[in-house]
């Protein structure tokens, strides 16, 4: 009987632990999104929101913090061509605004505007609603030709009133980006597609729960 017991306590430890490894970056596992916290329909009137974006607590790859990443890819790349570790450091946080946050909102905007009536950039300052698009995990990915491995992103996307209070939470889980023929060579190639992608899972998210709230009343 002991041992039945500290049998289920250990089951109960090990699914928590994974639980808690795919959120933060599992791998392989199908793309989800969910509406985390919040009611629905306090987006119903929002045809706008202003859209900013938060990597402030961002684990990538195998690293639980962006910066042990950053540090492992340029000691790396300084060891086989000197000074190569400063392009990388730049490059690695210019693609946020010049390819990562364009593609969200492009395809924010591209399929919002049929699904749920909803328009989004990050220029406009007057929208009651603000979007704030925290990247909680990157999974750069990889290919090399003969070897090809997804990027993978998680998101927390929360709509915010203009007092800051939450109006819906949404987790978007595993956006896995690729570029249709293969060419995704750079890492911001494809990262840029799970930024797509992830736009893409929250407004078909948002379009179900709509539906869902519809179908109650």
């Amino acid at each position: 009987m002991k041992k039945s017991k500290l049998l289920i306590l250990g089951l109960m430890i090990s699914c928590g632990m994974n639980m808690s490894a795919q959120w933060s970056g599992s791998g392989g596992a199908a793309p989800m999104t969910m509406l985390n916290s919040g009611d629905i329909s306090s987006l119903d009137n929002v045809k706008s929101v202003n859209i900013i974006y938060d990597y402030s607590e961002l684990g990538v790859g195998a690293f639980r913090k962006e910066e042990d990443y950053i540090k492992k890819r340029s000691d790396e790349m300084e060891a086989k061509e000197k000074g190569s570790s400063e392009k990388f450091k730049k490059d690695w946080v210019d693609a946020r605004k010049r390819r990562y946050e364009p593609k969200f909102e492009e395809l924010f905007k591209k399929i919002g505007k049929d699904d749920i009536d909803m328009d989004g950039t990050n220029y406009a300052t007057t929208n009651e609603v603000t979007l704030v698009v925290r990247t909680v995990f990157i999974e750069p990915g990889t290919n090399i030709g003969v070897y090809k491995k997804p990027a993978y992103v998680d998101f927390e996307c929360t709509f915010k009133d203009k007092s800051g209070k939450d109006l819906c939470v949404f987790f978007v889980k595993n956006a896995v980006g690729s570029q249709a023929m293969g060419f995704d060579y750079a890492v911001e190639a494809r990262v840029q597609e799970s930024y797509a992608k992830g736009a893409k899972m929250l407004v078909q998210n948002i379009a179900k729960e709509r539906k869902k709230a519809k179908k109650k009343k």
